[in-house]
């Protein structure tokens, strides 16, 4: 897979705190990660904030990192192309 994000051009530190980065993350996971991958929604993560993304239990982060995505996509496409491969406000 290529890497591609329209939130930054650094891939090598974590996105979140500057650390080194681990892993990727989706910031639209599950039925719409090919869409996460072909709109360049994906950051480099640490494996801690990773975690936190996926099981903190308020969600703050993720819900951050949702909220930065569907802003930066709308610059670039629109905010009713974000709702057609979307669905769902995040701001």
């Amino acid at each position: 897979m290529e890497i591609k994000s329209i939130i930054t051009d650094n891939f090598d530190s974590c996105y979140v705190c500057g650390r080194p980065r681990q892993q990727f993350h989706h910031i639209i996971g599950a039925a719409y990660r090919k869409k996460s991958e072909k709109y360049g929604l994906i950051i480099p993560i640490c494996e801690e904030c990773h975690r936190e993304v996926h099981d903190s239990p308020d969600q703050e982060l993720n819900k951050r990192l949702k909220a930065i995505a569907e802003a930066d996509f709308i610059q670039i496409y629109s905010y009713e192309a974000w709702m057609e491969n979307f669905h769902k406000n995040f701001l």
